[in-house]
């Protein structure tokens, strides 16, 4: 039994080596992988179970009362300060040195002579200045030019300081030239001005006008009176009537289908117009109340 047991114990000892391991043997083909299969409809969800009602909370308890802090313990006394040791002397300051004297200024040097200045007036004219010096005194002078017109003529003169004359006309020589000479030998247009005119209603109010103003008198007369008074009456006045279209006002028909317009009257402050049908026969003409135009030019 011993025996045994010692080589029963042996053989579990020792160990023999672990053979070869042979070669992995080739993996066959996967097979092929079948349709899947429809998945059934999802079945109906059941309805939600109502919510239980949340219990009661339970009360909070009480909290303990917080301990009593202890006393603070005594702070010892602070130590003495030792005393500060005395201070040194601070020692004498030296005496500030002597200052040396000044040295004396040299004499002013001599003042050189002045410059000799020599003018030559180069043309006559105006003194504008005078100039001082060693060589006498001497005038400055100005050059002088001219500018004249002939009041007769027109014509303006410009000397320069060469006293070469220059000349500029006013006005111009040309053939059929309506400006002339002024008094003043300035141009001056002298031709017919026209000075008022104006579109007069039948009532005597201005519809539009012009360097005067208008007011009926009675049927069929008017006032013009200038803004500026002509004088010597020296003024020329043209006048048409509307053309009624063969019913002339107040009465119209075929008797009052001629109206005639004129003036008198003539003054420097203005004229009077008279307006009428006289296409009625033997009898006078009739005045009425027409619109009229006017236009009064002002002679030379």
């Amino acid at each position: 039994w011993i025996h045994w047991t010692y080589w029963f114990h042996r053989e579990n000892w020792i160990t023999g080596r672990t053979g070869f391991t042979g070669r992995t043997g080739f993996t066959g083909r996967t097979g092929f992988t079948g349709r899947t299969g429809f998945t059934g409809r999802t079945g109906f969800t059941g309805s939600t179970g109502f919510t239980g009602r949340t219990g009661f909370t339970g009360r909070t308890g009480f909290t303990g009362r917080t301990g009593f802090t202890g006393r603070t313990g005594f702070t010892g006394r602070t130590g003495f300060t030792g005393r500060t040791g005395f201070t040194g002397r601070t020692g004498f300051t030296g005496r500030t040195g002597f200052t040396g004297r000044t040295g004396r200024t040299g004499p002013t040097g001599a003042t050189g002579a002045s410059p000799i200045i020599t003018i030559t007036p180069i043309a006559t004219g105006n003194t504008i200045a005078t100039v001082n010096s060693p060589s006498g005194t001497q005038n400055l002078q100005e050059t002088v030019t001219e500018l004249d017109q002939n009041n007769t003529t027109g014509v303006i003169t410009y000397t320069n300081e060469a006293g070469a004359p220059q000349t500029a006309n006013v006005v111009s020589t040309d053939t059929e030239n309506k400006i002339t000479v002024g008094s003043d030998g300035g141009a001056f247009l002298n031709i017919p001005v026209v000075c008022a005119l104006g579109r007069v209603n039948g009532d005597g109010s201005a519809a539009a006008i012009f360097g005067s103003s208008v007011s009926r008198i009675n049927t069929g007369d008017y006032q013009i009176t200038f803004n500026t008074a002509i004088t010597g009456s020296n003024y020329v006045v043209q006048l048409t009537a509307m053309d009624c279209g063969g019913n002339c006002p107040p009465a119209g028909g075929s008797n009052y289908d001629d109206p005639g317009i004129t003036y008198y009257d003539i003054q420097d402050t203005g004229f009077k117009v008279n307006i009428g049908d006289s296409d009625n026969g033997t009898n006078p003409k009739t005045d009425i109340d027409l619109e009229f135009m006017f236009t009064v030019t002002k002679l030379p």
